[in-house]
């Protein structure tokens, strides 16, 4: 009996020793309120009427949903660089979509630490795999630290994998895996068996390719939402499921076209459900769940509705930054929510922590880790962050706002006029009251807080990038121009075959459409740069 009681001890204390997983799950364009979980369990208006997400719902009823999470950036791309370094988009040098100051500074994303190199120097024996969308200035994640990657084609994966098998031929993907929701999902179990069977701990990031536009969604799942919204709208014979790419578009009633859109978006969103539903079953069915800490989240705010928050996708309101987040894992109480403010770039600092790493960290990330708020909720006090939540977003091709956290307020400033507004989000979160004027003492010293941390990080000015914007637009125009003339010079030569003039005029089309674009844009710039429109 002695030794048997020894036994079961050393048992235990390697099963409480046993690193845990992680499986981060990373949607593309979802808002807030998309989904069927309330982020607000007191403001069911935060569950979307008409989505359904289960496996979500059954996700949250597990674990912990938080009502004030934040994205990065409003953009996927800013988002995704953030996240894997730990650091704000500001600091890490990509800010936004085609960063044009990040690639004329030649800014190297791998010199930061990666979430699967910090859980490489964990010494605990971590395998480490993303599947998905990348993160176009990071390239391949196998030069990140990753061990596995379904980066198999002739580029990164970027959003035209979601909509190709293979972008560079323009290989569709079947019906049947819209979004490649399922093929991930099959990656990803595959994965999960592996380690179950090799019992190595893991960090899984799913990176999802939906809601991203094209919007694609199975046919059967597609059905129900057609049913649903012919019911609710009393359409008479339903809703044709007919789409505006199918060859007979032309037979949809334009009438009918809005609500069949809104039921095609629907399904996309149960699709992307169902898919991260066969992972966490799979989790399950291995044995593996009691172990591994899940995290399920956006890379920014939505492109439709995200009501009651104000704005969406590229904007810098609350409804492009706000994202939902959803954690279950050991250790984290079950049907809970947190509505303490945190932010994606925490993830890398909390999963150090979590994974017990001993392995220092660098010293100029902006994230805390969460586990005191995983654990004990809005009871948990994280450690005090740099400089609240700053969200930098000088961006040339949309309204150019940074937005600062701190706190229960939130500080919007317009880069092009330098108009400041402020809102307390926790009395309105819609952000319709600006209180900049109400409460000037607090106005300031918000913004002597966010000059101070961007002078600090050498964040791009507006400035900055206007000018790098507009060389960048007058190099094309003149290397455009260049072009144009040299295939016009090729047409002129004599004795060309028809098979050669062809070619050359097909160029020409193609090259004159390209410096059509660029010199409109750069038209365009100055009207950019003075306008003061905030949305």
């Amino acid at each position: 009996m002695k030794y048997l009681i020894i036994s079961l001890l050393l048992t235990v204390s390697l099963v409480a020793e046993k690193a845990p997983n992680f499986i981060l799950i990373y949607a593309d364009d979802l808002g807030y309120t998309q989904t069927s979980v309330a982020m607000m369990k007191e403001l069911p208006e935060t569950a979307h009427a008409l989505h359904r997400t289960p496996k979500l719902d059954q996700l949250a009823a597990k674990g912990m949903r938080f009502s004030n999470a934040y994205a990065p950036s409003p953009v996927c791309t800013s988002s995704r660089a953030s996240i894997q370094h730990g650091k704000t988009t500001a600091r890490v040098g990509c800010i936004s979509l085609h960063d044009v100051v990040a690639a004329k500074k030649k800014v190297d994303l791998g010199a930061n630490l990666s979430l699967a190199e910090m859980f490489n120097e964990a010494g605990k024996d971590y395998v480490t795999a993303i599947f998905g969308k990348g993160c176009s200035p990071m390239g391949w994640f196998k030069d990140h630290g990753y061990d596995e990657t379904d980066f198999i084609h002739k580029h990164p994966n970027g959003n035209a994998h979601g909509d190709w098998w293979e972008p560079a031929d323009k290989t569709p993907i079947p019906p049947d895996d819209p979004k490649r929701l399922f093929s991930l999902a099959k990656t990803s179990t595959d994965f999960l068996k592996a380690r179950a069977e090799d019992e190595k701990p893991f960090y899984l990031m799913i990176s999802h390719y939906a809601l991203h536009v094209r919007n694609m969604s199975l046919k059967s799942t597609r059905a129900k939402y057609l049913e649903i919204l012919a019911g609710r709208n009393g359409i008479v014979g339903g809703i044709p499921d007919i789409s505006r790419f199918d060859d007979n578009a032309l037979d949809m009633p334009k009438n009918l076209r809005a609500h069949w859109e809104k039921a095609n978006y629907a399904a996309m969103v149960e699709d992307m459900d169902t898919s991260v539903g066969i992972v966490i079953d799979e989790l399950e069915a291995l044995g593996l769940a009691d172990n591994t800490y899940v995290i399920f989240t956006s890379d920014n705010g939505g492109g439709s509705s995200n009501a009651p928050l104000q704005g969406g996708k590229a904007k810098m309101w609350e409804g492009g930054l706000r994202v939902p987040m959803i954690a279950t894992g050991p250790g984290i109480p079950a049907n809970t929510q947190c509505d303490t403010p945190v932010a994606q770039w925490d993830l890398l600092t909390t999963f150090h922590d979590l994974a017990g790493s001993a392995a220092p960290l660098p010293e100029d990330l902006d994230g805390v880790s969460l586990r005191p708020v995983l654990e004990q909720g809005n009871a948990g006090q994280l450690d005090e962050r740099d400089t609240g939540f700053v969200f930098h977003f000088p961006a040339f091709y949309t309204v150019p706002i940074t937005a600062y956290r701190d706190g229960d307020y939130k500080l919007m400033r317009h880069l092009n006029t330098g108009e400041i507004k402020l809102f307390n989000l926790v009395d309105d979160m819609g952000e319709t009251k600006d209180l900049s004027v109400a409460m000037p003492e607090k106005t300031a010293d918000m913004v002597r807080k966010l000059d101070a941390y961007l002078e600090k990080v050498g964040a791009w000015t507006m400035e900055e990038v206007y000018k790098t914007r507009i060389e960048e637009l007058e190099m094309w125009v003149e290397r455009g121009q260049q072009e144009v003339s040299r295939i016009q010079q090729e047409l002129e030569a004599a004795g060309l075959s028809p098979e050669k003039r062809q070619r050359f005029s097909a160029e020409l089309k193609s090259k004159q459409a390209t410096l059509k674009r660029h010199s409109d844009a750069l038209a365009k710039q100055p009207s950019i740069m003075a306008s003061e429109r905030w949305m």
